[in-house]
């Protein structure tokens, strides 16, 4: 291809860590974060003076916007910031692409549904319940109305172990019961939780792909976070007995949160070959590293 750049925003993230790092031989990778990390270009998505500077430099053919304010419940504290990094940064985002005539993938959230019926397909009315899928149906919207070539990647849940991240629901539940501290999880939130490596994969086969629009991408089993710890006790050897069951109710959590929020990805198995695999294969995958994990963590 003749423009085979890529800049990755939001690279010190969870997502933005596998996108860096995930064997791909497709694609020339320049790291950009607000932190501006060792390596790092320094991009803060609410400065669009910043923003458009990051990407006339490198020139991209897509940028993948992984950047989020990814705590449901802090959104919901803070709206405003929300909203200047998901719906303003992505506005920016949009405006640098346009100017110099590359595509942006913006990821978003099967939190742009109410959870009423899930599974949801790529055409089905979005409802959020919250200010983070509200922000982020938002920063859809946007991408899909810009003159740029723009794709919105909706996913469930991301798992899977980077060390120099923050843990997620996986890693957290993994780390806890290893060092026996009992725990509580929602018996009522579905979702289909997704391998961060696999999506990152999915994501680069995608910018070669002449697809626009929206696309779902989500794991294999549809799971309640009470059923992936059922799982995840069952495949690392870990005390299930230390695990009690809570409705998302009971849990009293800020934000609201779908019940029954997962995707459907039928539509992403017709774009390309990346076919996500079990989670139970997937927690295989994460036992190999599993005292990294309880050292990280614990």
């Amino acid at each position: 291809m003749a423009n085979n750049r890529l800049l990755i925003v939001g690279a010190s993230g969870f997502l933005g860590h596998a996108l860096c790092d995930v064997s791909c031989d497709d694609w020339e990778r320049t790291p950009a974060s607000r932190s501006g990390q060792k390596g790092h270009l320094v991009v803060d998505l609410t400065q669009p003076t910043l923003v458009h500077e990051v990407v006339a430099q490198v020139r991209p053919r897509w940028v993948i916007n992984s950047a989020a304010m990814t705590s449901v419940d802090g959104c919901e504290r803070n709206p405003a910031l929300a909203r200047a990094i998901h719906v303003d940064g992505t506005r920016n985002l949009v405006q640098a692409c346009e100017r110099v005539g590359c595509g942006l993938v913006n990821l978003s959230t099967n939190y742009v549904f109410d959870g009423e019926k899930g599974r949801y397909a790529e055409g089905d009315e979005a409802h959020p319940v919250n200010v983070y899928g509200q922000t982020k149906l938002e920063s859809e919207v946007i991408l899909l109305n810009a003159l740029c070539p723009g794709i919105v990647v909706r996913t469930a849940v991301l798992y899977g172990f980077h060390p120099s991240c923050r843990p997620n629901f996986v890693t957290w539940a993994i780390s806890s019961l290893a060092g026996r501290e009992a725990i509580r999880v929602v018996i009522d939130e579905w979702a289909n939780p997704t391998f961060v490596d696999e999506l990152a994969a999915f994501i680069f086969k995608l910018c070669g792909t002449d697809f626009r629009g929206v696309v779902h991408f989500g794991g294999a089993d549809f799971l309640t976070r009470f059923e992936m710890v059922e799982r995840i006790c069952a495949v690392m050897g870990l005390d299930f007995s230390l695990v009690s069951s809570i409705t998302s109710a009971e849990f009293g959590q800020l934000a609201q949160r779908p019940l029954r929020a997962g995707l459907t990805t039928a539509l992403a198995r017709t774009l390309c070959d990346i076919v996500p695999a079990s989670f139970e294969h997937n927690l295989r995958q994460l036992k190999g590293v599993f005292h990294k994990i309880v050292n990280t963590y614990v």
